[in-house]
């Protein structure tokens, strides 16, 4: 059972540190950013965890890598949202700002879906099932923090203090946005 959990944590670390590459290779500074987001959800999470005394089973784990794959998610649609309003001529500022509002009901849905899944794990479940499911309950408002307020506070203060120009931040452009 120690072996199997220890080497899971080993495996959910690597696969966090390459979907990090792979954001910052695909996304540039939106990646670099995403990968500070998902730092500072991992951090939050395992405190969170330990605060509440959650004990950390293979299940708990499951509901934590996937809580891990909804934080990415989360990042991938507004930074795709953020692209579409690059594509479509709009400054970074605005692109930041709108990329955003387009992406909250996508966001929204998927977390409130697997909430409402993961409620019902809770109250039906029994054992394993339950401690998958505090683990993914957990994670998933942790993930809606993480990409909501954290990577928008980001984005917000690289635009604020002037780091405006696209390819910064995308290489799919038409070239006509604005630099404000």
């Amino acid at each position: 059972g120690r072996d199997a959990l220890s080497s899971s944590v080993f495996a959910a670390m690597i696969g966090i540190a390459l979907v990090m590459l792979l954001m910052i290779v695909r996304y540039r500074l939106n990646g670099v950013i995403a990968s500070w987001a998902l730092s500072i959800y991992v951090i939050v999470l395992f405190m969170l965890i330990a605060i509440l005394h959650i004990q950390l089973t293979l299940p708990g784990l499951a509901g934590v890598v996937l809580g891990i794959g909804m934080a990415v998610d989360a990042n991938v649609i507004i930074f795709e949202r953020f692209n579409e309003e690059i594509r479509a001529g709009k400054s970074v500022r605005v692109a930041v700002r709108t990329g955003f509002k387009n992406a909250m009901s996508a966001i929204l849905d998927a977390n409130v879906t697997t909430l409402i899944a993961g409620v019902e794990l809770l109250v039906y479940g029994t054992g394993s099932i339950q401690g998958f499911a505090r683990t993914l309950l957990l994670g998933v408002v942790v993930s809606m923090f993480s990409a909501i307020l954290v990577t928008r506070f980001l984005m917000n203060r690289f635009v604020n203090a002037g780091c405006v120009k696209e390819s910064l931040y995308t290489s799919g452009h038409n070239g006509t946005a604005a630099q404000a």
